[in-house]
C-alpha cells in the first residue's frame, strides 16, 4: 500500500512539474523576442530554399494564388456600374490565370526539389539550370499577370476606369 502511494505522489509531482513548465517555456520565449512561437527558430535560416522569394506562407501554403488579378474591380463592381456581362468577362480571365498559375506553380514545385537534389548531390551545373528554370518560370507568372490585368482593364470604359481611380484613391 505504502508503495502506491508513493508512486501515485511522484506521477503527480512529474505531471505537476511538467505543467508548471510550459508556461515559463513560452514565457522566456516572449522574454527573448520570439513571440511568434516554434516556427520562428528557422526565420533566418539558409537552407530554406524557395522561401525567400515570398513562395510560402508560414503554414507551407503558396500566397501567390489569392491575390488574383481584378479582385479590386470585382469587388468594386456596384461602384464602377460594371455590367453582368464585364464581370463575367473578368472572371473568366481570372480563371484562365488561375489555371495557368496553378501550373506553373506546381513547376516552380518540381524544379526546387530538383535544385535540392542537384545541390545534395553537388551538381552544381545542374542546380545553376534549374535555377535559371525556375526563375524563368516566376517571370513568365508576373509578366502573365500584367496581362491578366490589361485585358481587365480592356474590359472596362474610359468612365469605368476614372471611376475605379477615383474610388482607389479615396481610401
Amino acid at each position: 500500500m505504502f508503495k502506491k502511494t508513493v508512486l501515485v505522489v511522484a506521477l503527480m509531482a512529474v505531471l505537476l512539474g511538467s505543467l508548471l513548465a510550459q508556461p515559463m517555456r513560452y514565457q522566456a520565449k516572449r522574454e527573448l523576442g520570439d513571440e511568434r512561437g516554434i516556427h520562428s527558430q528557422y526565420k533566418n535560416y539558409p537552407g530554406r530554399m524557395g522561401m525567400e522569394m515570398g513562395m510560402h506562407n508560414r503554414n507551407g501554403g503558396k500566397r501567390m494564388h489569392k491575390m488574383l488579378p481584378g479582385r479590386m474591380v470585382l469587388a468594386m463592381a456596384d461602384q464602377i456600374d460594371l455590367s453582368q456581362a464585364q464581370i463575367d468577362k473578368i472572371k473568366d480571365i481570372q480563371t484562365d490565370f488561375g489555371k495557368m498559375n496553378n501550373s506553373k506553380t506546381a513547376e516552380i514545385e518540381n524544379l526546387l526539389i530538383d535544385k535540392r537534389a542537384a545541390m545534395r548531390a553537388q551538381n552544381f551545373k545542374e542546380a545553376r539550370k534549374v535555377t535559371t528554370d525556375i526563375y524563368e518560370l516566376r517571370q513568365d507568372l508576373a509578366v502573365a499577370k500584367i496581362t491578366a490585368m490589361e485585358d481587365i482593364y480592356k474590359e472596362l470604359s474610359t468612365e469605368q476606369i476614372e471611376k475605379l481611380k477615383n474610388e482607389c484613391l479615396m481610401d
